[in-house]
């Protein structure tokens, strides 16, 4: 049996991992209620801005399921935020902590959980978080969403020392997914190109049909999530499958 959580299924890449995932037990974990046809096994509604409820609430979600010896479960961080768009003078406190209560804090509170729960459970234990290549690159305007991916590309390497030496393994590891036309990309289109320099760029990716399909890059991370060798490497990135 396969269980996979999920966070973020509303729209967008996550929305895609619903179909990829279709014939699998989801635990679809969200703000608000997910509209899909698809069948969930369990679905969340927490807040990730209301960190206090959210670490009450993650023990009772992965709590939820009751996986035999030799099952596999599937924890994908995959709710995130681009904004604030902001220039780093523009920068508020309160902009930098919502970001990263989503884009960060979230994602460390799910995979405590998971090793948790779980870590003395003989079963397959992976856990892939998305991340991006503003990771790895500046870019003006995205303060808060490159330090925030960067972060947890991080929170993906801490995870992989800690847990190297289980007797049964917690395997952790990042993905960036590319461009992908979502509602992100609508909401970096709608950007201030006064905090933005890079908007015409981005227009261009959506004018120019350069964006890629969530459907596509849903099944590139099933890929490498299901394969055997997962989390040989420490980072993943859709370039190398296109």
């Amino acid at each position: 049996m396969r269980y996979v959580f999920i966070t973020g299924t509303t729209g967008g890449l996550g929305s895609s991992l619903l179909g990829a995932f279709r014939e699998d037990r989801i635990i679809s974990i969200t703000r608000r209620k997910v509209k899909t046809d698809i069948r969930l096994y369990k679905e969340f509604h927490v807040d990730f801005l209301d960190e206090g409820t959210l670490e009450e609430e993650i023990m009772d979600i992965f709590g939820s399921i009751d996986p035999d010896a030799g099952d596999e479960i599937f924890l994908i961080n995959n709710a995130g935020t681009v904004g604030p768009v902001k220039s780093v003078e523009n920068m508020d406190a309160n902009g930098y902590l919502d970001n990263y209560k989503v884009n960060v804090l979230a994602p460390a509170l799910f995979i405590k959980g998971f090793i948790r729960a779980f870590k003395s459970l003989d079963a397959q234990k992976k856990i892939l978080t998305v991340s991006s290549g503003a990771a790895l690159s500046p870019v003006e305007g995205w303060a808060a969403y490159c330090t925030s991916k960067a972060a947890v590309n991080m929170l993906s390497g801490v995870t992989r020392a800690e847990t190297a030496d289980f007797n049964s393994p917690v395997l952790s590891s990042t993905f960036r997914p590319g461009v992908i036309d979502t509602d992100m990309q609508k909401t970096i289109r709608e950007s201030d190109p006064k905090e933005f320099p890079n908007l015409d760029k981005f227009k261009n990716y959506k004018s120019e049909e350069r964006l890629l399909d969530p459907d596509f890059v849903a099944s590139i991370l099933k890929k490498i999530i299901a394969a055997d060798d997962f989390a040989e490497a420490v980072n993943y990135d859709i370039a190398d499958y296109m």
